[in-house]
């Protein structure tokens, strides 16, 4: 038989196979139709954009369709369908709903490495997780975390030290190294370590075990296992993941990216790191910082800060895409999100969108003044999600990041040479928005009992 023969007979089975899908999914089909969106090709959908692309660049492809087209929109990978949703009613109602509880399929890639956790676990477990977890989150508890996070602020602090009068540094291994410090104790009683190398080896499997997963989910030819396990990939993949588990099982990566683009706007915006530093001079007064310790009392006061944190999480939500299943016919927005679709969460575009706030790009603090929060609809912004399925450690989160910031803004003053326009910080997606380019900043000993600028 000819080649050219075999060739006729793969292309007109697939036609069949395609045939055969679309009758069984008709109305699938239907519903999707009516739904807009960018052109897609047959058989690969809009895939063709992504194929070759980094993380960056799928970053940048999906917020341009954001803008191009109204929420809902729709995107075809292959045979599958994603639908964008990026206005707050429609949020409220997609993350509410007991139809769309579900984590997409696409967060399966991520079970090898994170098992049935809170994140991606399906509904019973999760349920049932929750639950149990739940008392460990009440504010009784959550003030028996707060010494542990001001121990490993004071020492981040010291270990800063190094860095003064030395130019620009690199903040994120000491970020990470203070985040990871506190999940290790604070979930698993692990005392603070020194071990640089463990820093080093445990970040560098974090971010490439993320990145697989983000490669892996653009090829959907990838997606079964079967396939996957006969590839390089999924070799080092497994080799990340068991190093992981033989070493710690937390998510951290969150709060350390967080705590780099906090640091980047103080840097930048010396007026607001005043501002910042005013409010904890009022809070602890003339207390040498070296022998200030953070109570929980402290953090309730930290109203300024905790505004800070909110802008910057606005501005750069360190999971600024989320996915969930849709498990039966979903009204959403006048259209029908048809069974067996995934729905596409654009949370940067919400929070980027003047809609909602008035000049977007701009860093301002006092967007979150409860006089201006009051005149906004509460589902424009999600930083840690909304609804049922939202994260459980968010308080726990902002205290710890609170307490960080107050420890090194008593302690520096943190500079920025070239100040980089907000628009012009690119972000790699890989599960958290990491900066492509390393953020940097210098540090100068802040003189006690004076005004710095």
């Amino acid at each position: 038989m000819s080649v050219i023969l075999h060739l006729f007979i793969a292309i007109l089975s697939l036609i069949v196979l395609l045939l055969f899908d679309y009758v069984r999914k008709i109305q699938f089909y239907k519903h999707a139709a009516k739904i807009p969106g960018p052109k897609a090709l047959p058989i690969v959908g809009n895939a063709l954009r992504f194929i070759g692309k980094d993380s960056s660049a799928a970053h940048d492809i999906l917020l341009d369709i954001a803008e191009r087209y109204a929420s809902p929109c729709r995107l075809w990978l292959g045979n599958k369908l994603f639908v964008g949703i990026y206005e707050p009613e429609q949020l409220k109602t997609l993350l509410t709903s007991p139809k769309s509880m579900e984590k997409a399929s696409l967060c399966s890639l991520l079970r090898p490495w994170l098992g049935n956790s809170l994140l991606i676990a399906p509904v019973p477990i999760w349920r049932a997780h929750r639950k149990l977890i739940q008392p460990a989150f009440n504010p009784q508890t959550l003030r028996t975390f707060v010494h542990i996070f001001d121990k490993h602020s004071k020492s981040l602090v010291q270990k800063m030290e190094e860095e003064l009068e030395g130019g620009e540094f690199q903040v994120g291994s000491y970020m990470i190294s203070y985040s990871l410090n506190v999940a290790l104790e604070s979930t698993m009683g692990i005392s603070e370590t020194s071990d640089s190398k463990m820093y080093t080896r445990y970040t560098e499997c974090v971010n490439r075990t993320m990145e697989l997963i983000m490669v892996r989910g653009l090829r959907l030819w990838l997606h079964p296992d079967i396939i996957f396990n006969l590839t390089k990939m999924s070799k080092e993949f497994y080799k990340c993941i068991t190093w992981m588990h033989t070493t710690a099982h937390s998510a951290y990566d969150t709060v350390a990216v967080s705590l780099q683009y906090i640091m980047l706007m103080l840097a930048s915006y010396p007026d607001v790191q005043e501002k910042l530093y005013q409010e904890l001079k009022h809070i602890y007064g003339k207390v040498i910082p070296e022998n200030l310790s953070v109570a929980t009392e402290d953090l309730k006061k930290m109203k300024y800060t905790e505004r800070v944190i909110q802008e910057s999480m606005r501005l750069f939500p360190t999971v600024p895409f989320l996915t969930r299943k849709v498990v039966q016919d979903l009204e959403i927005g006048g259209y029908t999100l048809p069974q067996g679709s995934t729905a596409f969460i654009s949370v940067i575009k919400v929070h980027r969108d003047e809609k909602y706030w008035p000049d977007p790009l701009k860093f301002d603090p006092d967007r979150f003044l409860p006089e201006e929060v009051a005149k906004r609809n509460p589902n424009c912004y999600m930083p840690f999600s909304i609804g049922p399925r939202n994260c459980i450690g968010s308080t726990y989160a902002m205290m710890e990041m609170k307490t960080v910031v107050a420890k090194i803004l008593l302690k520096y003053v943190l500079k920025k040479e070239k100040i980089q326009p907000i628009l012009t910080i690119k972000q790699r997606v890989e599960i958290v928005a990491h900066p492509v380019e390393p953020i940097t900043i210098e540090i100068v000993k802040r003189l006690p009992n004076t005004f710095n600028t």
